[in-house]
Order: structure tokens, then sequence, then C-alpha cells
């Protein structure tokens, strides 16, 4: 006969029942795919953390502050698309994951929030570290779970929300699942109490857990009549934007390349997906759109009749007002359900990815001509930004990502901050075959958590170089503190220009009396010692020549960090010269 629950976990609920419940969640986690927790100290999430850190199966990790832990878990999920479990106590703690949260939703992230919280005895009367956690994040989780307090008759009922949690972590759309536990005490195994980690009483109340949970893809069936639509015209672009396809970088170049070869269309491509570090055979590739269509009689020669865009927008403002200035047939390709068009045109939604789209249309013979003419203004504009970026020896932080694309390590991974690093990524990031893999907060666009999320990215992962700037830098300075946590190779390439260069391209700058203390804010942070006082190797760049040794020397392990120091004001002007 079949035993229940409780008799399967008998000898467990006399030793402590909130342990054998956070136990049989972790299992249930690691059997289900989830590699890797990260902890945050407190008390009321004891039995999860203790459960996570005696579960072989899992790595377990602590970073003191949320708000960076949820960034760290984000980049870990974001380069292995697997969710990654936070766990935190109860309180204002789960407010600090809130930006986290909101760039995973945004950017299709998946996360498992863990959250702990008093019992419902202890709610609304003024009980400690105590605040109303019910749908705390509201539409930016996929699906919010109030968990039943532990008892020893519901572990089955435990087992399959977290089987729903996780699925609904990475289908439909991935992004983060946030699951409330309430804890009574005692929170803490007994002394004396075996570890509740493994063994017969665990694996039966976790024997349905089979396998991993996958991300299985939709049917992907394409509309005929809007394929049929897309193919009957001879002078379109595909414009790929930001694009983190799980399918892996090469499948996804090469989906793009057919799709460029059947319907004789050149592909823009920003610098936020892989197309312009796996260029291969795509001899149809722009990437210099954002200078060349600066020229009005260029934008004009080269107006297309229709426009393919693959996931979201690129950055480039230049590229956005020409396409929504365009009275062309648009088409999104999609794998979210989303609204990606935020210039709000006639378009037509085609759900499903590159690769399927590629395989659905038939063969036919496109013309050349129209893909040469775009080649040859691609050319041109290349070899004017080359020649321009060439000849500058003073250091200009545009220079920085243009060389970066050419010696950045093969196989790297390149995370670039928001405001002015991803845009310098988008004008100059020369197309090439060195497989770097490109990550960007590009979901809600924020700065926030920026080298807490590069670290995510590094961890156990391939040597990963971060462009950011000094405010994106420093805003997340907590993020240092999680340096004893990310086992990988991190160089953080820091160009300090003393404030906000993004700000210094909007009106407001022109206002003297507020523009520098409240829009460009510099900060009075030496930061050499603040990398001292981390133990972390620094060194400041004063020549390019110096810098490109150094990107030829990727520390094996741990955190560097390379400072170059550059005039704002100057940069602005020089930039401007450049793109004309």
């Amino acid at each position: 006969m079949k035993q229940s629950s409780a008799e399967v976990f008998d000898d467990l609920s006399r030793s402590n029942v909130n342990s054998a419940w956070g136990a049989l969640s972790m299992e249930v986690l690691a059997r289900l795919g989830v590699q890797t927790v990260l902890t945050s100290p407190g008390s009321r999430s004891t039995p999860l953390t203790v459960a996570a850190v005696r579960n072989p199966k899992l790595e377990a990790l602590t970073i003191l502050d949320e708000r960076s832990a949820g960034f760290f878990a984000l980049g870990l999920a974001k380069r292995t698309h697997r969710p990654v479990a936070l766990v935190c106590t109860s309180g204002s703690a789960l407010a600090n994951y809130m930006p986290a949260v909101v760039e995973a939703s945004m950017s299709g992230t998946p996360l498992l929030l863990l959250t702990a919280d008093r019992p419902p005895e202890l709610q609304d009367c003024h009980s400690g570290q105590t605040i109303d956690q019910l749908k705390f994040y509201g539409d930016y989780v996929r699906r919010f779970h109030q968990l039943a307090l532990p008892e020893t008759e519901l572990f089955g009922y435990l087992r399959q929300t977290l089987v729903h949690a996780v699925a609904q972590s990475l289908q439909p759309v991935p992004g983060p699942v946030h699951l409330n536990f309430s804890f009574r005490d005692p929170l803490a195994p007994d002394a004396g109490a075996k570890p509740v980690c493994s063994g017969g009483d665990l694996e039966a109340a976790a024997t349905l857990i089979t396998r991993p949970t996958e991300a299985v893809a939709a049917s992907q069936g394409f509309d005929t009549v809007a394929v049929e639509r897309l193919m009957s015209h001879s002078k379109g672009i595909i414009v790929v934007g930001t694009e983190n396809p799980p399918c892996g970088d090469d499948v996804f170049a090469d989906a793009v390349v057919m799709l460029s070869h059947k319907l004789g269309w050149p592909v823009l491509a920003d610098v936020l997906n892989p197309l312009r570090n796996h260029a291969g055979e795509n001899e149809a590739l722009v990437s210099s759109y954002d200078a060349l269509l600066r020229d009005t009689s260029t934008a004009q020669a080269l107006e297309p009749t229709a426009i393919l865009q693959i996931g979201n927008l690129p950055t480039s403002k230049v590229l956005r007002q020409w396409l929504g200035d365009l009275d062309a047939s648009s088409f999104l390709l999609t794998r979210l359900s989303d609204n990606t068009d935020p210039l709000h045109r006639v378009a037509t939604p085609l759900y499903g990815d590159a690769h399927a789209l590629a395989e659905f249309l038939p063969h036919q013979k496109a013309e050349s001509a129209w893909i040469e003419q775009w080649q040859s203004v691609e050319s041109k504009t290349h070899k004017r930004l080359d020649e321009a970026l060439d000849a500058m020896d003073e250091l200009f932080e545009g220079k920085v990502a243009w060389l970066l694309s050419q010696y950045a390590p093969i196989d790297a991974s390149v995370f670039l901050a928001n405001s002015m690093s991803v845009r310098y990524g988008e004008y100059f990031w020369r197309p090439g075959n060195r497989a770097i893999s490109i990550y960007c907060n590009r979901g809600a666009n924020g700065i926030d958590g920026t080298l807490s999320t590069a670290m995510g990215v590094a961890h156990r992962g391939k040597p990963t170089i971060l462009l950011t700037g000094d405010l994106a830098f420093l805003h997340d300075s907590n993020g240092l503190l999680a340096k004893k946590e990310m086992q990988g190779s991190l160089t953080v390439l820091l160009i300090n220009n003393s404030g906000s260069g993004i700000f210094e391209y909007l009106p407001v700058s022109d206002q003297k009396e507020v523009f520098e203390s409240h829009f460009a804010t510099p900060q009075a942070v030496d930061v050499e010692q603040l990398c001292a006082a981390h133990s972390i190797s620094y060194r400041q760049i004063e020549s390019w020549d110096q810098f490109k040794a150094e990107l030829s020397l990727s520390p094996e392990s741990g955190v560097r960090l390379l400072e170059l120091r550059t005039d704002r004001k100057a940069d602005v002007a020089k930039l401007r010269g450049i793109l004309g």
C-alpha cells in the first residue's frame, strides 16, 4: 500500500516540519533543473537557507545585499536560460529585489523568488520585520503563489506547486515567479535532528519528479497570407534589435542569414544580439546604420517597402525615427506575446523564432541589386568611421567599444552598461567572427545593478568584460561585496568622465545653473582606493597600446578594474564630429 506524505515524513516531522518543508523545496527545485540558489542573511528564511546549503545538488551562494543578489541572479539566468532561485527573509528585504524583478520581467529572464514571511497571526499587528508581501511585485511576475503553512500532510501540494512555478518561469514567456513562504517558529533545525537534505524519505516525497522541466517551444505555425505578403517585397530590410536567443548564438545567426538569402534583404543588426559577432557568411550585415542614415539623401535612397523586425527595436534614435517615418509594410517576429513596436506602425505580428520562419519560407530567386546598394554605403561608412577612430590618439570613450570588438578575447562575454556604453557599442562595434556573447539590461534600460548583473554573467561562465560609465558603476558599488562568491573572471572597463555623459546630449545641458549638480552629478570617489578596499586589482589606462595589451591579459579568476579617464565635454564634440 502506498504511504501517505504524513507517514513518509513521520520521523522528520518530529524534528522540525519547517526543515522538512525547506528540504523538500530545495530537492524538488534541484530535480527540476535549478542549479544555483542565492540567499541573503535573515532569520525568517532559515528553513530555506539551511536546506539550500545542505543539498549537495545545489550551489548555495550568500550575498549580503538583496538588491545585488537579485541582479547577480539575473545575470546568471540571462547566460544560462535557467531559473535561478533567490531566498530572502521577511520585511523590506524582498523590496530590494524589485529592480531586478522588473528587468527580468521585461527582458524575459527566468527567476524564482522564494521570500520568507511571518504567519497570518503576526500580520497587521506591528510585529517586527513584517509587511504585506502578498502579490508584492504585482504584474511584474508571471505568477504569485502564497504557500500554505508547513504541514506534513501537504508535501504533495508543496511539490506540485514548485513544479508549476518552475514551468511558469520558463513558458510560455520566461520571467520571474514569486513564492511566499510563511513560517512559524521554531525556524532553525533541532540541534539533535539529522540533516534533512536527502535519503529515502525525501526521495519518496519527490518521487514524481523524473526529469528537469524544460522550456518547450509552442507550435510555430505562421499565417500563410502574412508570409506571402512578406515575400512579395523585393526591397525590404531585416531589423534585429535586442535578442538573447535560447537556441544559441550560432543557430540564431545562421537562421537570420537564411532569412536574408531567401528574402534578398539586408540585415540591420544592433550590437545587442549575436549577429555582429557571428558575421560568418552574412555579407548583407549592416552595422553602421546610425551614421549612414544621418545623411538625408542616403536615407531617402535606401527607403524600403517592407520591414521585418526581429525582437525589440535597436537602441538608435536615428534608426527609430527613420523607421517611423517610412511608408512601409511592417512585420514583427517575436518569441514573446508582447507588443514590440513602440512606433505603433501598421504591423503584422508573426509569433515564433527566426529559425522557424527561415525554415517556413520557400526558396526563391532574390534580386541582388538591393543588397548591393546597402553594401556599398555600409562599406564607405565603415571606412570613414574606422579611419577617424584609428587616427585618434587621445582617450575617447567611443573608441573603447571599437577596440573592444577587435581585441576582446575570442568567445568572451561582454556586458554593456546602459546610457552611453550601450550606445557606443551600437555606433562602433565592428562585425566579425570572434563569437563574443553580448549582454545588457535592456528590459527597463536602467543603470541599476550593472556590476552585479555582470558578475552573475561571469559566474562559472566565460571570461567576462563589463563596459560601464562611472555613475552606473558607483550606483551598484555594493556589488563588489559579491566578489567572494563569484567563480569566474570579470574585467571592469570603467570610463570615468566625472558624471553622466548621456545627459550632455539633452536640452537640459544648456541649463548651466542646474545641470552639473542635478543631472551630470559627478561623484568624488577615488576608484583606486575603492578597489583597494575590496582587494581588487586596479590599473589606470593612459594609452591605447596599454589598453590593447591589458585586454589580452584577462585574469583566470577574480575581478580587476581598468579605469580610463576622459573629458565628458570633449567626448560629446568628438562623437558628433565622427557620426556627422
